[in-house]
């Protein structure tokens, strides 16, 4: 998230990465609640937040869901 802030302070209007970096800061993949519990949290459908998730898990070369948290701290993504 730290390089995805610094290019979006250069590049503020960047296509498609301003809204999907503000909807992985939004995404608790990492706090257990089922899709549709994250859903109601963030007033979205249960397939809205399964399809982004399979996305981050793509994009991380992730297969369940407690590696894209690990995946993404290691790249520096994530703190903690």
């Amino acid at each position: 998230m730290k390089e995805i802030d610094e290019i979006l302070r250069h590049r503020p209007y960047l296509g498609t990465l301003v809204g999907e970096a503000a909807e992985l800061r939004l995404l608790p993949l990492g706090h257990h609640l089922s899709f549709p519990q994250i859903g109601e949290e963030l007033f979205l459908s249960r397939n809205t937040i399964k399809s982004q998730a399979i996305s981050i898990y793509r994009k991380l070369s992730t297969a369940t869901r407690s590696q894209p948290v690990t995946r993404a701290r290691e790249l520096g993504l994530l703190e903690g």
